[in-house]
């Protein structure tokens, strides 16, 4: 759940190639971690190609991540937001969680407060709400349940702006 490639390609919408003895199959990137420490691949089957679906010209992404100090390389909050423009209004947004439950969460509650906005503040704030309520987060050595909830909307905000900013063609 804390990984920090996970939240971003699923907001992405990417899916990988999975080849086994019985054949290949292909499944989101979102399906694949199951719980922390396991993941739905099969015996014998290997991850062989990520496929990211063509962002396209008004599109644009972030990921950021919360951790506790540099020497520990393991993100305590994780929000990712991808995103299309239409001049100014969002038409299409993705928000995926990390290290907020047990696995990677795709928040569809705070892409739909952005989509058909301006990412105006009354949106900023249905998106932060909605990614508080979706956090189920843990109390641990890295954090408190009640602290990553209130920094997974954080994130989730500042990475919109960022995406959005990176849809304009604005360097961020």
């Amino acid at each position: 759940p804390a990984a920090d490639s996970v939240p971003g390609l699923f907001a992405a919408g990417a899916r990988v190639t999975i080849p086994s003895a019985s054949g290949a199959r292909e499944v989101a990137v979102g399906d694949i971690p199951s719980a922390p420490g396991r993941n739905a691949l099969r015996p014998g089957e290997v991850i062989s190609a990520i496929t990211l679906p063509p962002r396209g010209k008004h599109g644009g992404d972030a990921y950021l991540r919360f951790i506790p100090r540099t020497e520990m390389d393991i993100a305590v909050v994780g929000a990712a937001v991808n995103l299309t423009l239409d001049r100014d209004t969002i038409i299409a947004a993705r928000v995926a969680l990390g290290a907020v439950a047990p696995k990677v969460l795709l928040v569809t509650e705070a892409a739909s407060a952005i989509i058909s906005t301006k990412l105006d503040d009354a949106a900023l704030t249905a998106l932060t709400a909605a990614a508080r309520a979706a956090a189920k987060p843990i109390s641990d050595k890295r954090g408190t349940a009640e602290f990553r909830t209130e920094v997974v909307g954080v994130l989730a905000r500042r990475a919109a702006l960022i995406a959005s900013a990176r849809a304009k063609g604005e360097s961020k």
